[in-house]
């Protein structure tokens, strides 16, 4: 969705800008959670062909009933641990936009896909919540404060604001003026 889109459904500059950084935030954080699947693909590659190496090795020196229990268990071991890979990504997938710690995430990873979307699921919830929650607190609080707008002292571009008016000014006034018609300022202050 575009900028302009929007800005045409309500929505304010401040508010656009923070959907569309945290959209582009999310997509960042996805390439670099492919990325990151990609190079421990790479690591888990490397050590397959390592323990197959090993493994040749060692079953020289083995009976054949030792030599399949041994490919048992490697291949159980490397499975439990592709699995635990592939499932991590996943997790940061579902949790891609929230400022979650990787020992949270590493905590909610197991070997099972299913266990692990779970607790990332609920965890995106309760975040989504305690967010929820924290934003109508805070709306509710601005909401009930009673302030009012400072008259501001300083005359406006169009009320005539002279040279001598604008160095009569307090300097804070002066400072403001300038921010608000940098033209003018400029003009007096040339």
């Amino acid at each position: 969705m575009k900028r302009e889109e929007l800005l045409a459904k309500g929505y304010t500059e401040e508010q656009v800008t923070d959907l569309l950084n945290t959209f582009h935030n999310i997509n960042s954080e996805n390439k670099l959670l492919k990325n990151e699947v990609e190079g421990k693909q790479d690591l888990i590659n490397q050590n397959l062909e390592l323990q197959r190496q090993l493994d040749e090795i060692n079953k020289a020196n083995m009976s054949e009933q030792e030599k399949v229990e041994a490919m048992r268990k490697e291949t159980e071991k490397n499975l439990s641990e592709s699995r635990k890979v592939y499932n991590r990504a996943k997790v940061k997938e579902v949790l891609a936009g929230y400022d979650v710690e990787d020992e949270l995430i590493n905590s909610l990873v197991t070997d099972d896909e299913k266990v692990s979307l779970t607790s990332a699921n609920l965890l995106k919830t309760r975040l989504d919540t305690i967010i929820a929650n924290t934003t109508k607190k805070v709306q509710d609080n601005i909401a009930s404060l009673d302030v009012k707008p400072v008259a501001s002292n300083i005359p406006q571009e169009d009320e005539g604001m002279t040279k001598e008016k604008f160095f009569k000014l307090p300097m804070s006034e002066q400072v403001e003026f300038k921010r608000e018609n940098p033209e003018k300022a400029e003009e007096f202050l040339n």
